[in-house]
């Protein structure tokens, strides 16, 4: 062993081992795999769920959730999990002594990237009953429907997990974190959105100079004339226009056809949406779907979802009658998510901002995992690689 005197204190040794630099992937995988080992032994057992599990799976969300959510009711369970239109989903749960202690529904979606055909399937409303977390539940579920995903033939899994569900989805290794689904805003009425803080004439005066600049001459359309109107249903027309928006788009997207849209839209109990159809004369040009929610005293829209045959002019045009509805029914502020360059496009140039993140009360994560069936084109890491709205979520 080498020595040297240090000119101010003692010898030192010159060979002494440095602390190794372990990259931050390998001290997350030596974490996971810890974690692994001090799993217990799992005492329940997974399965799929019947119909007259219904009522066990409900008492489980009001164990987890208590007086919140009353949307999710029998009716609900029934539309979204056992509907008869072709968007039925299959609902894992682990049992233990006969009850259900966590589920994770999987709904299986055509989806289409340019004009590929693909299948996906989307997680949703994972549970775990509060007595029974921390054992291992989570991943067990998720492994399960991973397997069933793969067995289905589905070429990806995807999922929109909440702020604490997230960290979970990391520790398997195999999941695509894409990132944050872009929000943008508009202000429709300054009055309306001051309205509840300052009253209804204080909010006339203190809104008429900012509502003047949003006045401004937009960009013309041009192009023919478009007429949209209120309609319940959609028509059968909708899926071409839909293939044509996914091949503009050329982004992985749930195949907006007439029969999911009538499904997600038309069906859904308790929930008021509205949907207009863009017509070119007689040609279905495209289609939107609005509704509307109560946040902090302020009624505030959202653009579910929308596709167009007519590129960015034809996204503004919907846009425009979304907005020309929400405005007459004083609402103040609407909201649109969008992940794709063509939607975006058309969102800026209606003069709709993308606010920081830090700012959003409420983040919608997005990530995604290949299943390892063949047939997918590529991986889809990148926000841009998605088409993604508020439609595609169960939250609103």
């Amino acid at each position: 062993m080498s020595l040297r005197r240090c000119p101010t204190g003692p010898a030192t040794n010159t060979n002494r081992s440095r602390p190794s630099k372990v990259s931050w992937r390998v001290r997350r995988r030596r974490r996971n795999r810890q974690r692994e080992l001090s799993v217990p032994t799992p005492y329940w057992t997974n399965r799929l769920c019947l119909p007259e599990d219904t009522d066990a799976l409900l008492k489980l969300v009001r164990a987890v959730h208590g007086d919140q959510y009353q949307g999710l009711n029998r009716t609900y369970w029934q539309w979204r999990y056992l509907n008869d239109a072709g968007f039925r989903a299959d609902v894992f749960m682990a049992e233990y002594e006969g009850q259900p202690i966590g589920v994770l529904p999987m709904a299986i979606f055509p989806f289409v990237w340019g004009k590929e055909r693909l299948k996906g399937v989307m997680y949703t409303g994972l549970l775990t009953h509060p007595d029974h977390r921390r054992r291992g539940i989570f991943q067990s579920l998720i492994n399960s429907c991973n397997a069933r995903a793969a067995e289905l033939g589905a070429h990806f899994s995807m999922g929109m997990p909440n702020e604490a569900a997230l960290p979970g989805y990391f520790k398997f290794g195999d999941w695509t974190y894409v990132g944050l689904i872009p929000l943008y805003v508009k202000v429709l009425s300054v009055p309306a959105v001051l309205r509840p803080k300052t009253g209804r004439v204080l909010a006339g005066v203190l809104g008429a100079v900012p509502q003047l600049c949003l006045l401004r001459p937009r960009r013309a359309l041009g192009g023919p004339r478009v007429e949209c109107e209120l309609t319940q249903l959609v028509p059968a027309d909708l899926d071409e226009v839909a293939d044509q928006f996914a091949s503009a788009c050329g982004a992985l997207m749930i195949r907006r056809s007439a029969a999911y849209w009538n499904w997600r839209y038309s069906t859904r109990p308790e929930v008021s949406y509205r949907t207009f159809v863009a017509r070119q004369g007689s040609r279905v040009s495209g289609a939107v779907t609005i509704t509307t929610e109560r946040r902090r005293g302020i009624e505030i829209g959202a653009i579910l979802d929308l596709v167009s045959r007519d590129g960015v002019a034809g996204c503004r045009h919907l846009l425009r009658a979304a907005e020309q509805d929400l405005r007459a029914r004083g609402v103040g502020l609407v909201t649109c998510q969008a992940t794709t360059p063509l939607l975006q496009q058309a969102l800026r140039e209606e003069r709709y901002w993308r606010p920081s993140t830090k700012r959003l009360p409420k983040k919608f994560h997005y990530i995604c995992r290949p299943t390892g069936v063949t047939g997918l084109p590529r991986q889809p890491k990148d926000m841009a690689d998605w088409h993604l709205t508020f439609g595609d979520s169960d939250n609103i």
